[in-house]
């Protein structure tokens, strides 16, 4: 066979319908490489701006005599177009070992740096997959199975500690889909508490090895469609960083729960971040407001007990991808504590 192919690049939206039964046909074969499910309906929903309009999708498709044998897609945030999220990466069996697959990781990897782009991340976790990405030029970051290339070839957690310097101020805002890609730096970044967010399951990867990558920041995105949940952002500087994150969400009988951190360069903004998601409890007729916290946090605790919450009882144990925190044999201790406030 002809080894020459041709990658094709697409913007969305993407609403060619012979396209993407092209694209459905192919990944179908693919499902351990790119992880979806079998409804037409989903991958359309993934070319076209009804998924994550809050994104620019740019599709790469490789062909070899106009059979479509590849894919992959970059996600760039349209707020912070230096972000980008790579996936959907996939390559026919029959062609495989062509070039095709590294072809299409590195022409979005150049496109991208060309348009003065800062860094890629992506989720990993397949140990014969990650060795191409790491040939690519992605390196898995610390306490994460994600991945991040970041253009200037420092090592990511070099790129996540720069990130944060000289933002100036912080301003707090009512979380949008927009803060998806932007919160990447913050979710993955460590934190000393060992319990960052209850609400979204957000654990620091100082501690826990995060194995999810997209559901994190997807987390919090998820409870702006929720009837009774809701998240709030400290974002700073000319680029809208987000450097905090707040979560509330109904418990039961009219008791909110409620949650949040910051990056430690914004501490001081936590209080403000817990205080607009009680507010916003208050003002759907919040009888009280409950915390879960990790009994180790003692700074996490004493924040919340500034805030007039109080210990009342022990809570339900955390849970962070498939596995009870309190049977993880790493030695750090993950027992629960309920803390309580009126309103």
């Amino acid at each position: 066979m002809a080894n020459h192919f041709e990658i094709t690049r697409f913007e969305s939206p993407i609403e060619d319908a012979a396209l993407a039964k092209e694209i459905y046909e192919l990944w179908i074969k693919i499902p351990e490489q790119i992880g979806q499910g079998s409804d037409l309906s989903d991958y359309i929903e993934t070319l076209s701006d009804r998924d994550r309009p809050e994104d620019r999708k740019v599709l790469y498709v490789a062909r070899v005599d106009g059979l479509l044998v590849g894919t992959s897609i970059l996600w760039v945030s349209r707020r912070d177009p230096k972000l980008a999220e790579f996936g959907m990466p996939g390559t026919d069996p029959e062609f495989r070992r062509r070039g095709i697959g590294r072809a299409l990781f590195e022409l979005p990897v150049t496109e991208f740096r060309d348009a003065g782009g800062e860094a890629i991340v992506m989720g990993g976790g397949n140990h014969e997959a990650d060795r191409l990405y790491a040939r690519v030029g992605y390196s898995k970051l610390v306490g994460s199975n994600a991945l991040v290339q970041a253009m200037s070839g420092e090592s990511p957690e070099a790129y996540f500690t720069d990130y944060f310097r000289a933002l100036g101020p912080a301003t707090i805002h009512v979380g949008e889909a927009a803060d998806r890609t932007s919160a990447v730096p913050l979710v993955h970044t460590p934190h000393n508490w060992q319990v960052m967010d209850y609400n979204a399951k957000i654990y620091t990867t100082r501690y826990f090895v995060r194995r999810s990558f997209a559901g994190q920041c997807g987390a919090y995105v998820a409870m702006l469609v929720l009837p009774d949940s809701m998240f709030f952002a400290a974002r700073a500087g000319d680029r809208q960083k987000v450097v905090g994150l707040s979560s509330v969400r109904l418990e039961e009988h009219g008791v909110y729960s409620v949650d949040g951190f910051t990056h430690p360069y914004y501490l001081k903004n936590w209080t403000d971040l817990i205080g607009a998601a009680m507010d916003w409890g208050r003002q759907r007729k919040a009888r009280g407001f409950v915390a879960t916290v990790s009994k180790e946090d003692e700074e996490k605790r004493r924040l919340f007990s500034n805030l007039g919450f109080e210990i009342t009882d022990k809570g339900e144990d955390f849970f962070l991808d498939g596995v009870w925190l309190h049977a993880l044999p790493d030695g750090h201790p993950v027992e629960a504590l309920k803390m309580t406030r009126d309103t």
